[in-house]
């Protein structure tokens, strides 16, 4: 099984919701990072014994499949990017530095690089008092890992560009993964099956 390239070549050194913002907005213009090597499994660059115990954890991804080339940069891991459409997949791991927010601290944070950001809501099937569709917000838990995991979609706004996020998040053996799906509006529904592949295939630790 072939493994996910360390950094190829530098992107820019920003914390990792900045780095997936900007590899958005490079495809929205119609660039890139250097391309990765198709694999299911992340594994961190080496690194020497001196400089202390790596804190990049190792696990297993899903394939989105047919159309996502794979990206490496400096701090990006699994990352993937569509190649006609403005959009992004990416997961990213981390331990120890995370702090100890909760997952809907750690979700929320991540509208600091958005002018806008807005929970999407969907109807209940059910009808109020006036009989008009109740609604509830586009954030709930799920089990990822046999962890809990909070999902959330939002709508935002991106350097004055729309567009559309599916943001997992989830604890396990004193690591933090985010997993984000990022796209224009225009093209967010017809990925959101590939970026549930990624998912469904998302393993840590890894076992034979």
């Amino acid at each position: 099984m072939t493994a996910l390239t360390p950094p190829l070549a530098a992107c820019l050194h920003r914390r990792p919701s900045s780095l997936i913002v900007l590899v958005l907005l490079l495809a929205m213009g119609g660039f890139g990072c250097s391309r990765g090597v198709r694999g299911e499994i992340y594994v961190p660059p080496y690194q020497p014994v001196w400089k202390g115990r790596h804190k990049l954890p190792s696990y297993r991804v899903g394939l989105p499949g047919a159309g996502w080339e794979p990206l490496a940069g400096d701090g990006l891991q699994a990352v993937w990017q569509h190649s006609t459409d403005p959009a992004i997949i990416q997961v990213h791991g981390e331990c120890e530095d995370h702090g100890d927010s909760d997952l809907e601290d750690f979700t929320d944070h991540q509208r600091i690089d958005y002018s806008e950001w807005k929970i999407m809501e969907e109807p209940t099937g059910e009808l109020d008092a006036e009989g008009r569709p109740r609604m509830r917000k586009q954030q709930y838990y799920t089990t990822i890992a046999d962890r809990e995991a909070l999902r959330t979609t939002v709508s935002a706004n991106l350097d004055g560009a729309g567009v559309m996020l599916e943001y997992v998040v989830l604890k396990k053996d004193g690591c933090l993964f985010d997993l984000t799906y990022i796209a224009v509006p225009k093209a967010f529904e017809q990925h959101t099956g590939e970026f549930q592949k990624v998912i469904d295939g998302f393993g840590f630790p890894i076992r034979d």
